[in-house]
């Protein structure tokens, strides 16, 4: 349990950031009086200014090696027979320190907890942490981590430091989960007699008031095709006090069908008991998977420390299950926002909108000014270049600082409506989707439903295939490699995914033109990767073969074609 002095300081804090919730946009650049969406006006009546909060790099260090290390899964249990850290000693090519090999050790307290001798400019390095050194508590412990040169000539020190949980099994919670630092992935296991369980959760955004509060059957028809239920809390859930009674038989059935919930807080600054009251409650449910704190707390301006403080306020209510938020902006003071979630969730809209000229408030948009519906998009050569920049450019952000976040990502599933002109169309939200799957997504939370019935039917379909424990032992399972190079056609993208000790491989390819890529289509795989053949198709029709160091299509690609195929490998 949390001492009293801990609980004191936390609500100190979160009455002092109601006080100057009133207050909101005093942090930023906007003149007073001035509406910002992503820290930007977009009224016609107000100016351009200089909305601040980019992304700074930090100034790398003259050192040729940056030591950096997490745990491999976010939280360790005391029915855990082993536990790791994920060590990485990147080095700075112009130094010429790649090929050394380091001494790492690890300890808590002066208690040495493991060792390994790694080779410099090697990532995710495994090193075994003894857990019978240990013991279980709610506090996370505070590791050394120490890599030393095994030079001749010279010995060289390097320090870095990170968290590690490791708690007691809560025997009264009906589910727990983490998450897996190496590959991404969410497990969940209820009741420590259970196996964990392995999910690539795929759903929608589904908000109260349009779906579920008609009935409670509702569940029991969503159910039947997605892993997990994101509840919007619309309407009267977000009466206060909150309506029990009207939720409880939801809860009740979500419990019997065994289906997973990304719980929605509904944080705001200035609506802390709600939240507090709704993790105490909540926690021990069967159903909760994570808990969403935050929607587009960047694009609404929330201070800049209000994530921050949920995040602290959950975990010390709930440390076994991860939190989750997501962002609008491009790059609006990400590391604050950022800093509130395990998980993070950028949501890029970018289809049927005019992505320079705002159509709503009759302004352009660009860096400094605007909202247009898809913050600071059009960067790329197809509509959907956004999508694998924003995913690839908060993951590099995410290096940078030296966190462990894992990327969702939620794809756009709404139109006719404000700066959207139309629904996308099913092909386009496969692209969508598959792209991002391509660039790290390790979860899918279209935004929103109901949706219409060309994209209800294309997403049960994506359903099944994200319910394919053949398609996701290879997404969560196995390491990736992006940005395979193409040839035969521009604006192709193309992954792998490598499962060494089965011989197996998984391909994802997405052409993201809306015209078709005629002759031969080839992909090159990752050096030291042959394959023998395609072992078979997952999603798409078309027929790929194994060439030298390649996979390849003869007939081409269709506009918006994607294929999912096995290959087998020598």
């Amino acid at each position: 349990m949390r001492s009293l002095s801990t609980w004191t300081a936390l609500l100190l804090e979160l009455l002092l950031l109601a006080s100057r919730a009133d207050d909101v946009t005093a942090q930023f650049n906007n003149p007073a009086g001035v509406d910002i969406w992503c820290g930007k006006a977009y009224r016609p009546e107000n100016a351009s200014f200089n909305p601040g909060g980019w992304f700074v790099d930090p100034e790398t260090n003259s050192s040729s090696l940056r030591l950096k290390a997490k745990p491999r899964m976010s939280i360790y249990l005391d029915t855990d027979a082993t536990a790791a850290l994920l060590v990485d000693a990147e080095t700075a090519s112009q130094y010429g320190a790649d090929g050394q090999q380091l001494q790492v050790t690890i300890s808590s307290d002066g208690v040495s907890l493991g060792s390994a001798v790694l080779d410099a400019g090697s990532v995710d390095n495994e090193v075994a942490v003894d857990l019978s050194l240990l013991t279980p508590r709610m506090d996370p412990y505070s590791l050394e981590i120490q890599a030393t040169t095994l030079a001749n000539s010279s010995t060289t020190a390097y320090q870095t430091s990170t968290n590690l949980s490791y708690l007691p099994y809560p025997d009264s919670y009906g589910s727990v989960a983490r998450l897996d630092n190496l590959y991404g992935g969410t497990q969940a296991q209820r009741g420590k007699n259970s196996s964990w369980v392995d999910i690539y959760p795929y759903t929608y955004y589904v908000q109260w008031s349009l779906y579920w509060d008609a009935n409670v059957s509702t569940l029991n028809d969503f159910s039947s095709t997605y892993n997990m239920i994101h509840i919007v809390p619309t309407g009267t859930l977000q009466d206060e006090p909150f309506p029990w009674d009207q939720f409880q038989p939801y809860l009740d059935r979500a419990a019997e069908l065994g289906i997973w919930l990304q719980y929605d807080v509904l944080w705001t600054p200035d609506n802390l008991t709600s939240m507090i009251e709704q993790v105490s409650t909540l926690r021990t449910h069967p159903s909760i998977l994570s808990w969403y704190q935050s929607d587009e707390p960047d694009g609404k301006g929330n201070p800049l420390n209000s994530t921050g403080i949920a995040y602290n306020v959950i975990k010390s209510l709930d440390p076994y299950h991860p939190i989750s938020l997501a962002l609008n902006c491009y790059d609006f003071y990400y590391e604050d926002y950022a800093a509130g979630a395990d998980i993070i969730t950028p949501d890029v809209y970018p289809i049927s909108t005019n992505l320079t000229y705002s159509t709503v408030y009759d302004t352009v948009c660009n860096a400094t000014y605007g909202c247009c519906g898809c913050d600071d998009c059009g960067t790329g050569t197809t509509v959907f270049s956004d999508i694998s920049h924003r995913l690839d450019e908060f993951r590099r952000r995410d290096s940078l600082i030296g966190w462990a976040k894992t990327q969702w990502f939620a794809p756009q599933a709404f139109g006719n409506e404000t700066f959207w002109t139309r629904y996308p169309t099913a092909p386009e939200l496969e692209v969508m989707t598959l792209l991002a799957v391509n660039h790290g997504a390790k979860a899918v939370v279209n935004w929103d439903f109901p949706t219409s019935s060309e994209l209800s039917a294309i997403t049960s379909d994506l359903a099944a295939l994200f319910n394919n424990t053949a398609v996701t032992k290879f997404l969560i399972g196995t390491p990736r490699t992006q940005d395979l190079v193409v040839v035969g056609g521009a604006n192709i993208d193309a992954a792998l995914w490598v499962d060494e000790s089965g011989g197996k491989a998984l391909v994802s390819v997405a052409n993201l033109n809306y015209y078709a890529v005629t002759g031969s289509v080839t992909v090159s795989l990752p050096s030291g990767i042959s394959a023998s053949g395609v072992s078979g198709n997952v999603w798409g029709n078309s027929t790929w073969q194994v060439g030298n160091g390649t996979v390849g299509i003869a007939a081409g690609l269709d506009g918006l074609e994607t294929a999912i195929f096995v290959i087998s490998l020598v």
